[in-house]
């Protein structure tokens, strides 16, 4: 199985897909549409600039997906930017593919000239992002269970 990664603004036809998973994951609520996350992924459609998404493809079919972004912290309003909506397809899960999703990101933050990426995690899923050389920013933000992580550029 061959993983590449690619810019969402390089393979729009995955535009669907990748919306659908983050509106199911995340997103999906009474009041809320599929289509609010399509619009706002529509966005994302500049080479190297934020905001941006990146694809995980698997012998060139989605199996995970990243967003980088102005805002996802509803609590630290002051820290920007951030990354949002890592996610791997369970069958995928355990081979390396978030960590070379979010490698990625920080090499496409870097020619998009920021300086340093902010994560809104779970503290149990830390440890992801610890190994990709992230470190706590701050602790029990918004919940007890979570962390705000931050990585310089």
């Amino acid at each position: 199985m061959k993983i590449t990664i690619r810019q969402l603004a390089d393979c729009p036809e995955f535009l669907d897909t990748v919306g659908n998973w983050i509106y199911h994951q995340w997103w999906q609520t009474p009041d809320n549409t599929s289509e609010v996350v399509l619009s706002l992924l529509r966005q994302h459609t500049v080479r190297d600039a934020m905001p941006f998404t990146l694809v995980a493809l698997a012998d060139g079919i989605p199996v995970g997906s990243c967003c980088v972004i102005a805002q996802d912290c509803a609590h630290r309003p002051q820290y920007t930017p951030w990354v949002a909506a890592v996610l791997v397809l369970e069958p995928y899960r355990h081979q390396g593919i978030a960590s070379r999703l979010l490698q990625e990101a920080t090499v496409v933050a870097t020619r998009a000239g920021l300086h340093g990426l902010y994560i809104d995690c779970h503290r149990q899923t830390s440890s992801l992002y610890e190994q990709n050389g992230w470190t706590i920013h701050e602790r029990e933000v918004g919940d007890k269970d979570s962390v705000v992580m931050f990585k310089p550029l």
